[in-house]
């Protein structure tokens, strides 16, 4: 790979970053409201926004998980050392 493909990469993922981050904001401020959540016997009040970030990112740490895994069983993994 070159410096210039490179340097677009990084470009475009800092812009990807921003994009996120300013949907995020917007998602914070429209959702304000609390939700109650029941867990098993846990009743919680939780602000909206928190709930959805929170899920958010639990769904992404498994994704990263499942997708490590399945490296692992193909044998991905052994191949980059």
């Amino acid at each position: 790979m070159s410096p210039e493909s490179t340097g677009r990469k990084f470009n475009l993922r800092i812009a990807i970053g921003i994009v996120v981050l300013v949907l995020a904001v917007i998602l914070i401020a429209q959702n304000t409201n609390t939700a109650n959540v029941t867990i098993l016997t846990w009743d919680i009040d939780i602000p909206l926004w928190l709930l959805l970030v929170v899920m958010f990112v639990l769904g992404m740490l498994l994704g990263g998980a499942v997708r490590g895994g399945i490296r692992k069983l193909r044998g991905l993994d052994s191949k980059k050392a």
